[in-house]
């Protein structure tokens, strides 16, 4: 296993083994698309976030994936600058817009890589390439996960 991976599997141990397979998948193809990028891994109250960035740092993400115990979702940071004709990308917000993931499927439709690629130009990018680092960060409170890990949901 890919030692960058420790931190998400360790967060995603609640979730059902679909919902766990789908997002190692998700970031594994979104690694692929985007290239060499660092992994940033966020235990939130809510859900646990994959995302990429060049910089090494939060704040320049430009993709990521929020895992939820029954989906996962695609979230684009810079979403709204986005070309986006067939409106595939939900939400209403100033920046941000997503995508339910349907099954790793969705990550090889052209016009989601499309997508992708787009968010990749929006990325901020440091004057010299970084080796990737992996940066984790969990959120302290109650955390809203799956109760019982051992049944698997429908993705």
């Amino acid at each position: 296993m890919d030692r960058n991976l420790s931190p998400l599997v360790e967060f995603l141990t609640p979730y059902p083994e679909s919902v766990q397979e789908l997002a190692i998948e998700a970031r594994n193809r979104l690694q692929e698309i985007a290239g060499p990028a660092n992994d940033l891994y966020f235990d939130a109250t809510s859900a646990v976030s994959a995302g990429l960035s060049y910089t090494g740092h939060p704040r320049d993400n430009f993709i990521n994936i929020a895992v939820y115990s029954k989906h996962v979702t695609l979230i684009f940071p810079f979403g709204a600058r986005l070309t986006d004709p067939e409106l595939r990308l939900k939400g209403e917000g100033k920046q941000i817009r997503n995508l339910r993931l349907d099954g790793i499927e969705t990550l090889n439709d052209l016009y989601v890589v499309d997508l992708i690629l787009q968010s990749v130009q929006f990325a901020a990018r440091p004057p010299e390439p970084i080796a990737p680092p992996t940066f984790v960060k969990v959120y302290s409170g109650p955390k809203r996960r799956p109760t019982n890990p051992s049944r698997d949901s429908q993705v």
